[in-house]
């Protein structure tokens, strides 16, 4: 009598660990794309003005919002102190205001 392969038989347990085990990589593959396809840096009004202060002295002239022309049109009207530069404060007030 020859025996017969069952072929509805369930996994055996080495066969449920390897699948168990190839959905893991899988979903930790699909997990690490997406989060490398997320921009590396969320952009907030501190960073953003960070970057434009070039001289480092905590406020933004007129040339250094000049690389930011929607700001640069604004300028005088973020300027609420008048004092001729934007603090971060009044940045912020920009930066957040709905367009």
């Amino acid at each position: 009598m020859t025996r017969r392969k069952r072929t509805d038989a369930p996994p055996s347990i080495r066969e449920a660990a390897r699948q168990v085990i190839g959905v893991t990589i899988a979903s930790f593959a699909m997990a690490a794309g997406a989060q490398a396809a997320q921009p590396r840096e969320r952009l907030t009004a501190e960073s953003v003005f960070t970057r434009a202060d070039a001289n480092h002295d905590g406020r933004l002239s007129k040339a250094e919002v000049a690389r930011f022309p929607v700001f640069a049109e604004k300028f005088d009207q973020l300027d609420t102190d008048r004092d001729g530069a934007l603090d971060l404060a009044e940045f912020e007030a920009g930066f957040n205001a709905p367009q």
